[in-house]
């Protein structure tokens, strides 16, 4: 039976070979995606603080993090938020491009390849109800569940929660920025376990802290917060 299945893959392959979903070419297309495209993706510059994975001048943890200690053991980000990788995102977020979250996952596994340690939960940043229901799903779930699959742990839906709706960060002040997500999450059946939290992009950090922060408030042991896009300054 396995080797009929395989069989019927190599053929139908070969009569419909697999086409990249962003230009359509056929060169070592991986989770639908060719590997010209994938050249076009550019990695953060090393070294990165290993707690909050921004660009440093030196390896080991930034001097924020020494004197400020976040409330997530580390931040991941697999690439810059910038050309392809943001059109691919958002075409993903806005136009319910969704047969890239697979590759997306992907590309948030090779992130976390340097952490040792399986989480025991994956959970996604939530969206308020309202943008939900607006939005028709959440695409930082649609990530979390493809990535259970490459880094093992189980994917929770009901262990956070957007208390009340809050503007985009994006285009906000600071000042604005600190006050928006002050206490819109709230965590739960976390107690002892270690968790990942996925989000798309992260820009200000803001929203990891916020979300890290419920997590710990309801007794996460271990948190570590993966987005496939980050900006950079």
């Amino acid at each position: 039976m396995w080797y009929t299945c395989m069989m019927i893959s190599s053929l139908w392959e070969t009569l419909l070979p697999k086409r990249c979903l962003v230009c359509s070419g056929r060169d070592r297309v991986t989770r639908g995606v060719c590997v010209r495209c994938r050249s076009l993706i550019r990695q953060l510059d090393a070294p990165l603080c290993e707690v909050c994975g921004r660009p440093v001048g030196t390896p080991g943890v930034c001097l924020k993090c020494m004197l400020s200690p976040p409330p997530f053991d580390r931040m991941v980000s697999a690439c810059v938020y910038e050309g392809l990788i943001q059109d691919i995102i958002h075409q993903f977020k806005y136009r319910r491009a969704t047969v890239f979250s697979k590759f997306l996952a992907g590309l948030v596994a090779q992130g976390l390849a340097a952490d040792s340690e399986s989480p025991d939960l994956i959970a996604a940043v939530p969206l308020h109800w309202s943008r939900l229901v607006q939005r028709g799903y959440n695409q930082s779930m649609l990530i979390a569940r493809e990535l259970s699959g490459y880094i093992g742990g189980v994917v929770r839906y009901d262990v956070l929660h957007k208390t009340r709706k809050t503007p985009s960060q994006v285009g906000l002040p600071k000042v604005d920025r600190e006050r928006n997500l002050e206490r819109a999450f709230t965590a739960t059946g976390v107690e002892g376990k270690s968790v990942v939290v996925v989000d798309d992009v992260i820009t200000t950090g803001r929203t990891a802290r916020e979300v890290s922060r419920a997590l710990r408030h309801a007794g996460a042991e271990r948190v570590v917060f993966a987005s496939v896009g980050r900006t950079v300054s």
